[in-house]
């Protein structure tokens, strides 16, 4: 039975996929990374790199006095968990910090920064967050185009689009860890309902959209239904049992698959509406 947050659409994409925002959730995951690189590092390397990256950021970052700086051996992080943690900083400086952080952290311990690097990316994607880091800087992910475009799709006319894709969008938030196999699913779920209630038919015909007047260009839908025969074919899992040597989908494939099928959903409405 579907669900009220299902049915009128209250699964926000936002909520989702997050931009331009930093939630405790990942602060926590950001200040808990930095910190059990601390551990690791600090048995291997002496004097321990993390206090002279901290003690570079309070001069040339933050641009107190040098001499202010304190940090004992064998403490919390201090400096990152109180920047990180201040509310008084927007989302973005928190990120610049971080930022900063990588870079210094590639200069004086620059064969030990990317499992720092790997590690906070492995928690962006866990926790859908729209940003990587990539060569040290951090990126976004996800466009507002891509976001708006799923927004879009949420509004559709079709009972059993906005169904489809309010459940993608569920799937995809779930805690602690995405249910991506089925988000996928269900994203390619919501293409299927649209165009069987488009062409009347009860399989998936996209050659009968253009009897409905819905004209695609022949290497577009071709490269559509071979999207769809990723999510039919046995080795992913995605539409049939799992096997041993089955291809497990992560978050990237899932939130993918959302704003492709929300933009093609999008798309085929724009051409039925004309």
């Amino acid at each position: 039975m579907a669900l009220f947050s299902e049915r009128n659409g209250y699964v926000k994409v936002s909520d989702v996929i997050i931009k331009e925002t930093i939630t405790p959730e990942i602060e926590n995951a950001i200040i808990n990374k930095l910190e059990a690189w601390n551990e690791n590092i600090s048995g291997r390397v002496f004097p321990n790199p993390f206090i002279e990256i901290e003690r570079a950021i309070w001069t040339y970052y933050l641009n107190k006095i040098t001499t202010d700086f304190l940090y004992d051996y064998g403490e919390e992080t201090i400096l990152s968990e109180i920047y990180i943690k201040e509310k008084k900083n927007e989302w973005y400086r928190k990120l610049d910090y971080l930022e900063f952080f990588i870079s210094t952290a590639n200069i004086v311990a620059k064969e030990y920064t990317k499992s720092l690097c790997d590690g906070i990316n492995h928690e962006f994607e866990r926790l859908n967050y729209a940003y990587r880091i990539v060569e040290n800087k951090i990126i976004p992910l996800t466009s507002e185009e891509e976001i708006k475009a799923i927004e879009v799709a949420l509004t559709n006319e079709n009972d059993s689009v906005r169904f489809h894709l309010n459940k993608a969008l569920e799937l995809l938030a779930q805690r602690p860890e995405g249910d991506y196999r089925n988000s996928i699913k269900e994203s390619i779920s919501a293409v299927e309902a649209f165009i069987r209630e488009t062409t009347g038919e009860k399989d998936l015909k996209f050659n009968m959209l253009a009897q409905k007047g819905i004209e695609l260009p022949s290497v577009l839908r071709q490269a559509f239904e071979k999207l769809y025969g990723y999510t039919c074919d046995k080795t992913t899992g995605i539409r049939h049992a799992l096997m041993d040597d089955t291809h497990v989908p992560g978050a990237a494939e899932a939130t993918f698959m959302i704003i492709s099928c929300s933009a093609f959903i999008n798309y085929l409405t724009a051409k039925k509406n004309k």
